[in-house]
């Protein structure tokens, strides 16, 4: 059954880390995004936690692609 099931992902930005609620939730957006569009790369059954980082929104949009395809 897992193999069947899609993968899913987990986004954290906590305060400390990010800032403010804009730019948490713009990093969350952009970690969302990522996913979706590369989620057939990640195995079926699988659960992913991604942690948002200062450097996600000082990085462009394609480097942050990069960065999780490569991952």
């Amino acid at each position: 059954p897992a193999d069947t099931t899609p993968a899913r992902a987990g986004v954290i930005a906590s305060k400390a880390a990010i800032g403010d609620a804009v730019l948490r939730n713009r990093a969350k957006r952009r970690l969302r995004e990522v996913f979706r569009r590369h989620q057939q790369a990640v195995p079926p059954g699988l659960d992913l936690l991604l942690t948002a980082r200062p450097a996600l929104l000082r990085l462009g949009f394609p480097e942050v692609e990069q960065r999780f395809v490569q991952a």
